[in-house]
């Protein structure tokens, strides 16, 4: 009998170069497109308010970083959409995906030991058990991860008194 793989699902890593001095760039970048809570989000985000200029600045301090994975897609990317959220002590995200063509990023601003990762949702069931299957990622501050918009994911409540903030883009394969 011989065994393959039907389905492979790529996603990529990074850390932030430099991502001790690039952090404070990113917080005042961050912190000049201010998070509110909307509705019923149980986080803060600004993803509801007008945040141009946001990708251009982003794409100036992390160029090497989103260059070296259109190096490794052997591709052109473009950031269609970005946008910041915090999690205060409790706050968590249900489970949600960001389409079906493209690719979504996560730069892991601010982090906690104690602050959850984010959590992925394989798109089909356990084969054995008919069981939805979940992967941590493990993550750290300065971390970049990359998946395809369509994976669901969600994030625990926040265990940690000190704020979890992320960085979040969408991107089009060009």
């Amino acid at each position: 009998m011989i065994e393959n793989t039907l389905f492979k699902i790529n996603y990529w890593t990074t850390s932030v170069i430099n991502f001790k001095d690039k952090k404070p760039q990113l917080q005042k970048l961050v912190k000049s497109f201010p998070e509110k809570r909307h509705g019923l989000q149980t986080f803060a985000t600004n993803r509801q308010s007008d945040r141009s200029g946001f990708a251009e600045a982003f794409v100036n301090i992390c160029d090497r970083e989103l260059n070296m994975l259109s190096q490794k897609l052997k591709k052109d990317i473009q950031i269609e959409d970005i946008w910041s959220v915090s999690y205060k002590s409790g706050e968590y995200h249900t489970p949600h995906n960001h389409g079906t063509i493209g690719l979504t990023g996560i730069l892991y601003l601010e982090m906690d030991k104690k602050s959850p990762t984010t959590t992925y949702i394989q798109p089909w069931q356990n084969i054995y058990s008919d069981t939805t299957m979940y992967f941590n990622m493990p993550v750290h501050e300065g971390l970049i991860t990359i998946i395809p918009k369509f994976i669901s994911h969600f994030t625990q409540p926040n265990k940690s008194k000190k704020i979890k903030r992320i960085i979040s883009f969408d991107m089009k394969i060009l």
